[in-house]
């Protein structure tokens, strides 16, 4: 094979460097730096990724596919509306806000408008970038707080929004990806918000909204508290605005301290000791009803905590018991509890009474996915259940659940469907044993009885279970005859917190055994051949993208790390505004500072692992220019390193977005997959379909 133009190398000025217990060389840490010299060699790398990638016979037709595809099947974010005060909200785009923004309808099946159009929010050069990406509606209906970013920062604006006219009435700094959203006074008055102070420390900050509404004291939480690694808070508030529970996410929902505003009176919520989730909803004004999660019920339960004596375990009332399904939201819907659960790794609804007897399934086709058990997100009515829901062969749609009929009803088809695809589960032994499931996606037409290119894909991480979900970005791999493989990897939630804590901090070596254990099982059934092999991941999937370039190269043709961490000793580089994405950092990979979690860190971090005179795979690293969590510096590291290591001659790519943070969507996302999807068929020999 032809050794590949990666054109100019990097500038190479190594450093020593010290970092928690572990000493070792930095062969590229100027690339660290964002100085013109990097800058001028990242942007020529740009180039010739766009260049390769595009530059692919296929190119055209896989990217006109991406196209069709999306188009049909709509925004890929909508999720299930939400109604309150007679007014439902959704979430799409429009001609003045192309990536997103909340609309609102009188009926579920009524037109919708814009509440606000980023055009008259953003300077006209920001506002075709300008989105949405967390709201809520006040418990009236008549206002909408609104955190929008442009241009893929990650930091933006809380807009509060009167519904019925667009006028903007307050706005407030917002770190969107804290997850961290306002908690409403009943009567709309103001709301709720979690900020942090000068010492890192996490405070609740009064937003009054209302002429006339007075203020209220900002309360601060010491680290005994809330600990700093918590990285955004949610109040919840009371149905009568008496009491308040902070809520820690994004990741793991922890009910962390209640207080009573009106006099000042603040304390911690669960009793001394447990860990684990507690995420639930009001019932009245003195009840949490919750799921509760620990180490002696790891898929967790659904109990009745009064607020009152939250702190003695012994007053709770249980209402529904653990059973084999890992339960991820819970709501109260009229006189019902909801939950919304993990199941077989698919998404699953059920119903019971407040005692917990009359327990109902909602009848839906799996194995799919919903954004409420995927982000645990908020699902507001009172009397229908509002569940969005998708599949890997149908794109999302929105159904009505009603308890008291028991009838399921669609409100929203989903737009697209890839038809004549079989889909399958399997199970692959990692190292020490543990049955690892993995999905098998491929054409009813395209038999497994001989080796096919294959794409894995994974993720392992941050509590989050890995459902099946659309596969429109990769309907041309499928339909040109590939087998997508969609692996459930130990730390997430797919099987409740034993899973998610055998795959985070000193155990992380346990996802990408996983990872492994899935390529090899394919290899062993003669599904497909490393030569025929690729893998791709996004965020904390893109470090595992990144662990098995640089651990299993053997096994793969081709991998595509997107928004990637490569350097685990140095992931976050930047002062105190930074904190928030530290704490989520830290929440599953552990501080590099920390003298064992430095040894940890040190033993799989891509960039560190890389080694002269290896026949590493093709690469094609995907990067956003705003990401503040996942920063291009670390694609340079690591591109540059591959360059001078690797003997197999093949590509090795990267690719760094303008004006996009921590993924994109609309055409940039298309964009995006249609050019890392096209460099792994030409790598795989396949063709579209």
């Amino acid at each position: 094979m032809a050794t590949q133009d990666h054109g100019p190398r990097a500038p190479r000025r190594p450093a020593v460097k010290t970092i928690g217990a572990v000493r070792f060389e930095d062969p590229f840490a100027n690339l660290q730096d964002a100085s013109e010299e990097s800058l001028a060699w990242q942007w020529a790398q740009d180039a010739l990724a766009e260049q390769d990638a595009r530059s692919w016979p296929g190119f055209a037709r896989v990217r006109a596919r991406i196209g069709e595809v999306a188009k049909s099947a709509g925004s890929m974010m909508e999720g299930p509306p939400r109604r309150l005060g007679g007014r439902w909200f959704w979430t799409g785009s429009t001609a003045k806000s192309p990536a997103m923004t909340v609309l609102v309808s009188d009926t579920v099946d009524g037109p919708r408008r814009a509440v606000v159009e980023m055009t008259d929010l953003l300077p006209a050069e920001q506002a075709p970038t300008g989105m949405v990406i967390w709201y809520e509606p006040s418990p009236d209906g008549e206002l909408v707080a609104l955190a929008v970013i442009s241009g893929g920062a990650m930091v933006g604006t809380w807009y509060i929004v009167e519904c019925a006219t667009g006028r903007v009435l307050a706005t407030r700094p917002c770190v969107a990806y804290t997850g961290a959203r306002p908690g409403w006074l009943p009567d709309a008055s103001g709301f709720y918000l979690g900020e942090r102070d000068g010492q890192n420390r996490h405070t609740l900050v009064f937003v009054p909204i209302k002429p006339g509404t007075p203020d209220r004291p900002t309360v601060t939480f010491e680290f005994t508290d809330i600990p700093a690694n918590v990285s955004g808070l949610t109040p919840e508030v009371s149905p009568d605005g008496s009491r308040v529970i902070l809520l820690a996410g994004p990741h793991e929902r922890i009910a962390y301290v209640i207080g009573e505003p009106a006099t000042g009176t603040w304390r911690r919520f669960l009793p001394s000791g447990h860990e684990g989730e507690c995420q639930g909803a009001w019932l009245g004004n003195d009840t949490w009803v919750a799921r509760v999660h620990s180490d002696d019920v790891p898929r967790g339960r659904v109990v009745a905590i009064p607020a009152a004596t939250s702190t003695d375990a012994a007053t709770w009332r249980e209402i529904l018991p653990q059973s084999e399904s890992v339960l991820r939201a819970v709501r109260i819907l009229g006189d019902r509890v909801v939950v919304g659960e993990v199941h077989h790794c698919s998404a699953r609804f059920r119903t019971m009474a407040l005692d917990g007897s009359d327990r109902r399934t909602v009848p839906l086709e799996g194995p799919g996915s919903s954004m409420i058990t995927y982000i645990q997100r908020r699902f507001d009515t009172t009397e229908v259940l509002v569940i969005d829901y998708q599949t890997f062969t149908r794109s999302s749609g929105t159904w009505l659940y009603d308890p008291a009929t028991d009838r399921l009803t669609l409100v929203r088809a989903p737009g697209a469907e890839l038809k004549g695809i079989t889909v399958g589960q399997r199970f692959a032994k990692s190292l020490d044993g543990t049955q690892v499931p993995y999905f098998v996606v491929h054409r009813a037409d395209v038999a497994l009885d001989r080796p096919r290119p294959t794409l894995v894909t994974g993720y392992g991480g941050f509590n989050v279970a890995l459902m099946p979900s659309f596969l429109n970005h990769i309907a041309p791999f499928i339909e040109a005859g590939g087998v997508y493989v969609h692996a459930n990897l130990r730390g997430g939630a797919e099987y409740g917190k034993h899973w998610h804590e055998a795959g985070r901090l000193a155990c992380k070596w346990n996802v990408f055994l996983d990872l492994f254990a899935v390529a090899e099982q394919l290899i062993a059934d003669g599904l497909t051949t490393s030569d025929l092999l690729g893998m791709t991941g996004a965020s904390n999937g893109g470090l595992l993208a990144g662990v098995a370039i640089a651990h299993r190269p053997d096994l793969w043709r081709v991998v595509v790390p997107v928004v990637p961490i490569f350097d685990q000793m140095e992931p976050i580089v930047g002062g105190p505004e930074l904190e928030p994405v530290r704490a989520i950092f830290y929440e599953d990979y552990g501080d590099p500072k920390h003298p064992a979690m430095s040894r940890v860190l040190y033993s799989y971090s891509p960039y560190h692992s890389i080694r002269d005179g290896v026949a590493y795979p093709a690469v094609f690293s995907v990067f956003g220019e705003k990401d503040l969590g996942c920063m291009p510096f670390q694609g340079r590291k690591f591109t540059a390193r591959l360059h001078e290591a690797s003997t197999s001659g093949r590509s090795i790519r990267l690719r760094v977005w303008r004006a996009t943070g921590h993924g994109a969507m609309g055409e940039t996302g298309e964009l995006q997959a249609a050019e890392w999807l096209s460099f792994v068929m030409r790598e795989l020999g396949m063709t579209p379909a």
